[in-house]
């Protein structure tokens, strides 16, 4: 079965006429929408007509933007060596950036308007579009002039966008020597933190120091790029308005402080749960009393069964049919159609990725397909990014974007159909294996990213003060990752350069790239709750829940099946299920 992808439905090459004509069309959609700016938005006359105007001029815009973009994109991440698919990529942000000042003009335009519903009303068009209006007069209260705009955008090129781009080949070039099997091999650093889940203790030890070595040797650079970052980040918001940094995610992931505040007490209230799961973890291992770092991604228990992908294919699809048929049929036409690109080959990320093309209701998996069973909930995982953004097909293009917070919810729901397959058909030491990797994945998310969402919080309060040294940076990081995990690691094997390893500090205009993925990961197990309270008839509501993601905010969208993310009870209902999977581990191991 062929394991690479088929990207002709998008273009068949860069060289094609349809890739060059949209190409030109793009640049003619540029045009347009700017003349248009010119020519409108001068006065509030004929209102709802000129609003309508404006989103259709800007839907086909996106629309054409995205398939240009998601090509190429598609195209660097499984050959990291192609220079034209990142020449295009540059080339497809340059033409972005043209279109910020007619943006910035209409959403300063309609922000003048005292009757924005009535205008809604007149236009079935606008009704369509209603949330996405109200969100573009929540945030244009944060934008400034047109000029003011457009000099940030030039500036940011030059400052954190060189900054990420210093930082990126700072730690996607640096490499270290390391004994594999006799052999001195020359590792790059995300080689070196694959190794974490290798079964070799000794290799698991020494590519960890090594990474830490790594990190030290780039740690000045590093630390001005962070600072970079994070300056002009607080520098640009406190212009804008925002109280912080933290406020302006929130608003964008469609997320208010009660929400936060109640799941972060809930963790908060839970770590003691991941500490045992670790101190097991570190018995288990042979570690006297605490885990070391090195061992946090070891694997437990002796799987070594095989699955073809062929195997995986049906073993998903048939999982996927205990929930619903509708699911299943679309798990088979990703395979089927070839949206995926499993094969592991050099010049390929190493990760899973789902890349959403909305205007022609497909989408792309990345993955690296090893025979592992733990592929099979990695392809389980993307299928469900996939699902959801199947359930969004009927939408315009302005509609389809939904917040990170919601966005693990399907995935990891569909990754959670299929490890519970696969508990009940693995045998009991291979079984154990899964169950202590789904375990070891949420401690990532919720413990790790906790602590790392504690880093970040405090790192832009110190910011304000000024710049911060490596020590500085470092004696932060210790700390936060002591108050997440506790005596459960040892931590004296704790490298304090942690703020290397996350790139998300050093994405300019992303910031708390941490929450959002514990909010995805303890929601998602709501949800399946629910739907093991409900069973078949919680099909459609979860349906229209997906379907509905795009046009509303976080409460609303979990109040469809019947979830209240304010109250805090539901938070550790969601966290008891992890429990009662510690609890069953500890007591198989």
């Amino acid at each position: 079965m062929d394991l690479t992808w088929d990207l002709d439905t998008l273009y068949t090459s860069f060289n094609s006429e349809k890739f060059k004509g949209d190409v030109e069309l793009l640049d003619q959609h540029i045009t347009n929408l700017n003349k248009w700016a010119e020519k409108n938005l001068k006065d509030r006359s004929n209102a709802t007509f000129k609003i309508e105007e404006f989103l259709k001029l800007y839907n086909e815009y996106k629309s054409l933007y995205s398939c240009l973009y998601c090509y190429a994109y598609l195209i660097s991440s499984v050959d990291s060596s192609n220079v034209e698919a990142m020449d295009v990529l540059d080339d497809m942000e340059d033409s972005d950036s043209l279109v910020i000042e007619t943006f910035v003009s209409f959403n300063n335009w309609i922000n003048h308007f005292n009757n924005i519903d009535e205008l809604i009303d007149a236009s079935p068009y606008l009704i369509e579009h209603r949330f996405y209006i109200k969100e573009l007069l929540l945030q244009s209260k944060y934008l400034l002039s047109e000029d003011v705009e457009v000099v940030i955008a030039k500036m940011q090129s030059t400052g954190s966008r060189s900054w990420e781009r210093l930082y990126m080949e700072l730690t996607s070039t640096i490499l270290m020597d390391i004994d594999i099997e006799g052999e001195l091999k020359k590792v790059s650093l995300s080689e070196l933190r694959n190794i974490a889940y290798e079964k070799s203790e000794s290799l698991r030890k020494v590519a960890y120091y090594a990474e830490a070595d790594a990190c030290k040797s780039i740690s000045q650079a590093s630390a001005a790029c962070l600072n970079g970052i994070s300056g002009e980040a607080l520098t640009i918001y406190d212009m804008r308005g925002y109280k912080s940094p933290l406020e302006k995610v929130l608003m964008v992931s469609r997320m208010d402080y009660e929400t936060l505040n109640a799941m972060l007490s809930a963790i908060k209230e839970r770590l003691p749960i991941f500490h045992e799961y670790y101190h097991k973890k570190a018995e288990i291992l042979g570690h006297k009393v605490s885990l070391p770092f090195y061992d946090i991604f070891a694997p437990v228990g002796d799987a070594n069964t095989k699955i073809s992908y062929l195997d995986t294919r049906d073993l998903i699809v048939s999982s996927f049919k205990t929930f619903s048929e509708e699911l299943a049929d679309f798990a088979k036409k990703v395979f089927d159609n070839k949206w995926i690109d499993a094969e592991p080959r050099t010049g390929k990320g190493n990760y899973g990725r789902c890349v959403d093309i909305f205007p022609i209701r497909e989408s792309r998996i990345m993955a690296n397909f090893t025979g592992n069973f733990s592929d099979v909930g990695v392809l389980a995982h993307e299928i469900g990014h996939a699902y959801h953004s199947y359930c969004l097909r009927n939408e315009k293009m302005l509609n389809t974007d939904y917040p990170t917070p919601i966005a693990e919810t399907a995935a990891i729901f569909c990754e959670t159909i299929v490890n519970n397959a696969l508990l009940n058909i693995m045998p009991t030491n291979e079984g154990l294996s899964i169950l202590e990797k789904s375990i070891s994945d949420v401690g990532y998310y919720i413990v790790d990213f906790y602590g790392r969402y504690l880093f970040e919080n405090k790192l832009f309060e110190r910011r304000k003060s000024g710049q911060l040294s490596v020590e500085e940076l470092n004696e932060l990081m210790l700390s936060c990752m002591v108050e997440a995990y506790g005596d459960s690691i040892d931590v004296e094997t704790i490298h304090p350069y942690m703020w290397m390893n996350k790139a998300g500090y050093y994405m300019a205009g992303n910031e708390f790239l941490n929450f959002p993925y514990s909010f995805g990961v303890l929601f998602s197990k709501g949800v399946y709750s629910e739907y093991m309270k409900k069973g078949e008839a919680f099909v459609e509501q979860y349906n229209i829940f997906l379907s509905s993601t795009s046009k509303n905010n976080i409460v609303d969208i979990a109040k469809i099946i019947d979830i209240d993310v304010h109250s805090i009870d539901f938070w550790r209902n969601a966290l008891n299920l992890i429990q009662k999977d510690i609890e069953e581990f500890i007591n198989k191991a």
